[in-house]
C-alpha cells in the first residue's frame, strides 16, 4: 500500500472514531449539570487548541527566512517603512503601525526600539493614542510636528516632553494655542536643534518677552536652525553662537517700529546678532529688516564667512545699506527681492553697484545665462543670472521668478507702486545692470515680456553681450528684441558716409556710437546684437500681430533669419512654441532654416476662448468660504 493511501486510511478511521465519541458524547449529556461539566470541559479544550495553533504558528514563523534576520535589522526595516510611508490621514489611522499586527516578534521589536515612537505630527489626533506613543517613545530625542488643526487636550500632552524634544514645529497658530505656546516656552531644551513658529494672522504678531529672558527657559546650545513667520521677535531672544539657518518673514514690511517687541527697532542687536554667528549658512531676512540703517559707509563690518546663501526681501534701500555691511564669499548666492520705496526715487538701482563688487572681487564671475521677467501687471522686474547654462532645451519663460531658481548665484527684482515708475525705471535699470553685472561671456538669454514698451532700447542694453548664442522670447513686448537681431537696410549714401565717420575703429568703434550722432549730423550707427547667435526660441507670440515700422511679426522673423543668413550668420536652430502660427508661415521657415523645432500648434483663439470660460465657470464652484477664519484670528497680539 502506498504512503498516501495509508495516510487517507488513517484519517478514516480516526474521523471514524471522533463520531463514535460524539454520539456517546451526546447521550452522556442529558441533564443540565452533566452539559455544564461537559461545557466547561469543551471550554478548557479549546483553550488548549488555541495554544497549540499558536504555538504552531509561532514555530512555522521561526522558520520563514525573515524570522533569522536580527532584531536591529528588523527595526532598521520598520524605519524605513515608517519614514517612507504617507502622512497620517484620518482613513489611514494606523500607517506603518500595522506591522505590530503581524506576529509576536515584530510587535515586541517595534515596541523595544522607542526611536520608532518619537515622530510626531497632526495625525492622530485622538489623546489617549498620541499618549500611548509618548510611552511608547521613552525619553528618545522628539519630532514633533504640529499645526492649529490639532484639538488643545492631544497638544497639551506635549509641553513635558520638550526637555528632550529635538525638531520642534509649530505651524498655523492661532489664538486659541496662545495658552500651549506659553507652556512650550517655559520649558527647557537643551536637546533641541530646529524650531520652527508660524502664525496665521494677516498681522504679525508680537511676541512679548520679559526683558532678558531666554526663548525658552535655559539656553539652547543644540539649537541650528531657527524660522520665525508673521512673528515679530527680538534680534536679542535670537540665540547666538551655532546657528546655521535662521529665517524671520514677514508678510509686509513694518513701517513703524513697535519699541522692545519688533526686530526693526535696534540695527545694533541684528549686527550684534550676526556679528556673533559666524557659522551662518543660510540667512533669509524677508520684510524685517531695520529701518534705522545707517547709510555711511563707515559702518561696521559683518563677516560670514560661511554663508552659502543669503535672502533679503525688503526696501531697496534696506537692503542696499545691509548688504553694504556684510563681508561675504564669491561664491554665496544672493536671492534679492527690492519692495517698493514709500518715497519715490529715480534712483532705483542703488544695489546693482553693491552686488558688482560681490561679483568681482576678488576674481570676476563669469556670467551665462540671464533670464528677465517685466511683469507689468505686478509691476516687477525679475532677473535670474547663472554661470550655468539651463539644462532644459526650451525652458518656459513665462515661469522666470527671482526666489525659484535654486541653481542661480543671483536672482535679483524690483517692485514698483505706480506704473508710471515702472516705465520710467525699466529700461535705467536694465541698463544699469548690463554695466555693472560681468556679462561679457554670457551665452543664453531669456526674456518675458508681455506688453510691448517704447521705453527699451535693446540694443544699448545688451550691447556688450557678443557672444551669445541662444536667445528666448516670450510676449508681445519682445519685439523690440527681435527687430534688433538685424538693424535696418541702408542705402549706399548711407554705406559710404557710414564709413567715412568710423575712423577705421573697426565694430568696437561703432558699437560704442550706437545711440549717438556724430559731429557731421550722419545717422547713429547700428549693428546687430548677438552676432553669434545661432539658436532663437519663440514662445506665445501671434505671427499675424502688427509690429511698429516692421510690418507684420511673421514678416519681421523671416526678415531677420534672411538677412543673417546673407550676412554669413545664419540660424542653426528656429524653436516655436505656443504660437498663432500657420502650417503655410511655419514651412516658410522650414525652407531657409535647417532645424525648425514646431510643436505643430496654430494657435487657435477659440479653444483660448472657451478655457477661459471653463474657468470662470470652475472660479464660481469655489468654496471661497473655506478661507474666512473669522474675526478670532484678526488679533492675536502678544500670542507668544
Amino acid at each position: 500500500m502506498s504512503s498516501n493511501a495509508q495516510v487517507s486510511a488513517g484519517l478514516s478511521d480516526v474521523l471514524a472514531r471522533l463520531e463514535c465519541k460524539l454520539n456517546q458524547f451526546q447521550f452522556a449529556v442529558q441533564t443540565p449539570k452533566a452539559r455544564a461539566a461537559a461545557l466547561a470541559t469543551v471550554d478548557q479544550d479549546i483553550d488548549a487548541a488555541k495554544r497549540l495553533i499558536l504555538s504552531m504558528l509561532a514555530r512555522h514563523n521561526a522558520l520563514v527566512p525573515i524570522s533569522v534576520l536580527p532584531a536591529e535589522i528588523l527595526a532598521r526595516i520598520f524605519h524605513f517603512n515608517a519614514f517612507s510611508a504617507q502622512p497620517y490621514s484620518p482613513t489611514l489611522r494606523l500607517g506603518w503601525v500595522s506591522v505590530t499586527h503581524v506576529c509576536r516578534r515584530w510587535r515586541q521589536v517595534a515596541l523595544d526600539d522607542s526611536t520608532l515612537w518619537a515622530h510626531f505630527s497632526d495625525y492622530p489626533r485622538n489623546k489617549e493614542w498620541v499618549a500611548e506613543r509618548l510611552s511608547r517613545a521613552r525619553n528618545a530625542p522628539l519630532v514633533i510636528d504640529l499645526s492649529g488643526a490639532m484639538h488643545k487636550d492631544a497638544v497639551s500632552l506635549f509641553p513635558p516632553h520638550i526637555s528632550h524634544t529635538r525638531e520642534l514645529y509649530l505651524r498655523n497658530l492661532s489664538f486659541f494655542h496662545s495658552e500651549i505656546v506659553h507652556e512650550v516656552n517655559i520649558q527647557k531644551a537643551p536637546a533641541l536643534e530646529r524650531l520652527e513658529l508660524n502664525v496665521t494672522t494677516a498681522s504679525p504678531v508680537g511676541m512679548k518677552h520679559p526683558a532678558g529672558q531666554p526663548l525658552f527657559k535655559g539656553p539652547l546650545p543644540e539649537l541650528r536652525i531657527l524660522s520665525v513667520y508673521q512673528i515679530l521677535l527680538p534680534w536679542s531672544l535670537v540665540p547666538r553662537g551655532r546657528l546655521t539657518q535662521l529665517e524671520v518673514t514677514l508678510n509686509k514690511e513694518v513701517i513703524t517700529s513697535v519699541p522692545g517687541v519688533s526686530p526693526h527697532h535696534n540695527l545694533n542687536q541684528l549686527i550684534d546678532l550676526l556679528a556673533n554667528c559666524p557659522a551662518l549658512e543660510v540667512l533669509t531676512l524677508k520684510n524685517c529688516l531695520p529701518n534705522t540703517v545707517s547709510e555711511s559707509s563707515g559702518g561696521p563690518t559683518v563677516h560670514l564667512p560661511r554663508l552659502s546663501r543669503l535672502c533679503l526681501t525688503g526696501s531697496g534701500s534696506r537692503i542696499t545699506n545691509l548688504l553694504k555691511m556684510l563681508k561675504l564669499s564669491s561664491s554665496t548666492t544672493l536671492r534679492m527681492d527690492c519692495q517698493p520705496e514709500y518715497v519715490p526715487t529715480l534712483n532705483g538701482h542703488p544695489i546693482l553697484p553693491v552686488l558688482s563688487a560681490h561679483f568681482n572681487d576678488p576674481t570676476p564671475t563669469e556670467f551665462r545665462s540671464f533670464k528677465l521677467n517685466l511683469d507689468y501687471e505686478d509691476l516687477v522686474i525679475g532677473m535670474v543670472v547663472s554661470t550655468s547654462l539651463p539644462t532644459s532645451p526650451i525652458p518656459h519663460a513665462h515661469v522666470i521668478h527671482a526666489v525659484l531658481d535654486t541653481d542661480a548665484e543671483l536672482s535679483l527684482s524690483f517692485s514698483f507702486l505706480h506704473a508710471h515708475e515702472f516705465k520710467n525705471l525699466v529700461d535705467i535699470i536694465l541698463r544699469r545692470a548690463s554695466e555693472v553685472l560681468p556679462l561679457s561671456k554670457l551665452e543664453f538669454l531669456s526674456v518675458f515680456s508681455p506688453v510691448m514698451t517704447q521705453t527699451i532700447n535693446w540694443g544699448e542694453v545688451f550691447r556688450q553681450c557678443t557672444e551669445v548664442t541662444t536667445v528666448q522670447v516670450h510676449g508681445y513686448g519682445t519685439t523690440g528684441i527681435l527687430q534688433g537681431l538685424t538693424p535696418p537696410q541702408r542705402s549706399r549714401g548711407q554705406e559710404c558716409k557710414r564709413g567715412r565717420t568710423d575712423n577705421g575703429r573697426g565694430p568696437r568703434g561703432r558699437a560704442s556710437n550706437h545711440n549717438s550722432n556724430d559731429s557731421s549730423g550722419s545717422a547713429p550707427v547700428q549693428v546687430p546684437i548677438f552676432p553669434k547667435l545661432t539658436s532663437l526660441l519663440l514662445e506665445m507670440l501671434d505671427f499675424n500681430d502688427m509690429v511698429p515700422g516692421s510690418g507684420i511679426l511673421h514678416d519681421l522673423i523671416l526678415s531677420v533669419v534672411k538677412q543673417r543668413k546673407a550676412r554669413k550668420t545664419p540660424l542653426s536652430r528656429l524653436c516655436i512654441t505656443h504660437c498663432v502660427i500657420s502650417v503655410e508661415e511655419a514651412v516658410a521657415f522650414e525652407k531657409v532654416v535647417g532645424d525648425v523645432q514646431w510643436d505643430h500648434d496654430e494657435g487657435d483663439d477659440n479653444d483660448e476662448d472657451e478655457d477661459d470660460e471653463n474657468e470662470d465657470e470652475d472660479d464660481d464652484d469655489y468654496d471661497y468660504d473655506a478661507f474666512d477664519y473669522g474675526d478670532d484670528y484678526s488679533d492675536i497680539y502678544g500670542l507668544l
